[in-house]
């Protein structure tokens, strides 16, 4: 048998070719008869297959549940607490004795400390209380000398106006020859030679009558009295001011003044006069700080009494 059929291929309707498509059947053999029990087809589709099988799930034991302890057997506990609490006791005991240790290191160290201090400190107080009554103890090595006022050392007029104390001074200033005018006094030079001053330090008398009158009046009238004197010695004198300043515990006055040499340097000299009553006492002193141009400490009026090396022999100046 030979079926035909037409088909469309592409292309405009004018231009249609026509595929003729053949299928050829065997002839003279007879259908396949259908097979036995094959159910009639139709347009069902097959029935989905099973869902794959699942395994139920296994069920999971319950935890074993420990036995009861039979009556009056009381549960094991751990030494683990013990251990760790006895380590603690011994670091804390080791820190303790360490530190006991180091206190008690500190203290011997303390105590050696005051030992050297206090030996040092009397030996400073042994020299300077043998210094007060004898200069020549004094170690030379120090640097420093100590004058103390005697009276069987000084000239006739002196001894009369006499009042011990005493002082401390450089070995770089030199004690000036004995006048009928001054106590003491000591001279530090500018340079090798002696013919420049740079600081000056001097000690005169002072007479006080009566002994117990203490006031600023008196004191102005004695350093009206010491400015007259002083300005017919030094050049172009001139008075500062006037103030008031203790000395060994005792109030007293001063004034500063400055003048010059009257050189072609125009060196120029800064004094200070101290005039110094002890109480109760008639005789008292009249200090003299000088200080020049020529001293690489002193560079006015203001400095004396406070810079340089004659602030350290006013500081250490003490009655006896």
């Amino acid at each position: 048998m030979v079926y035909s059929c037409y088909l469309t291929v592409g292309g405009p309707p004018d231009k249609i070719v026509p595929l003729r498509c053949l299928q050829f059947l065997p002839m003279n053999e007879p259908p396949n008869p259908p097979e036995a029990n094959q159910p009639p087809s139709d347009s069902t589709p097959p029935p989905p297959p099973p869902p794959p099988f699942t395994p139920p799930p296994v069920a999971t034991p319950p935890p074993p549940v420990a036995a009861p302890l039979p009556p009056g057997v009381p549960a094991k506990k751990s030494a683990m607490p013990w251990v760790l609490g006895g380590c603690g006791c011994l670091t804390l005991i080791a820190l303790i004795a360490g530190f006991l240790v180091f206190m008690a290191y500190r203290a011997k160290q303390k105590v050696t400390e005051f030992k050297n201090d206090f030996r040092s400190t009397l030996k400073s107080l042994d020299s300077t209380s043998q210094a007060f009554i004898n200069p020549r103890s004094v170690n030379q090595d120090d640097g420093w000398r100590v004058y103390v006022n005697e009276k069987d050392s000084l000239p006739r007029p002196l001894q009369e106006k006499f009042i011990a104390f005493r002082f401390m001074y450089p070995k770089t200033f030199k004690v000036q020859p004995q006048s009928d005018v001054n106590f003491v006094k000591v001279e530090k030079y500018a340079g090798a030679g002696e013919d420049n001053t740079a600081e000056n330090f001097a000690v005169g008398s002072a007479w006080f009558d009566p002994p117990t009158l203490q006031n600023t009046a008196l004191y102005d009238k004695l350093l009206d009295t010491l400015g007259k004197q002083i300005g017919r010695t030094f050049h172009n004198y001139t008075e500062l001011k006037r103030t008031d300043v203790t000395v060994d515990g005792v109030t007293s006055r001063a004034v500063l003044f400055q003048a010059d040499f009257n050189d072609a340097a125009k060196t120029m000299i800064y004094g200070k006069t101290i005039v110094v009553h002890p109480p109760g006492k008639k005789n008292g002193v009249a200090i003299l700080i000088l200080g020049t141009s020529l001293s690489r400490e002193i560079k006015s009026a203001e400095d004396l009494g406070v810079k340089g090396d004659t602030a350290e022999i006013f500081h250490s100046f003490s009655f006896l």
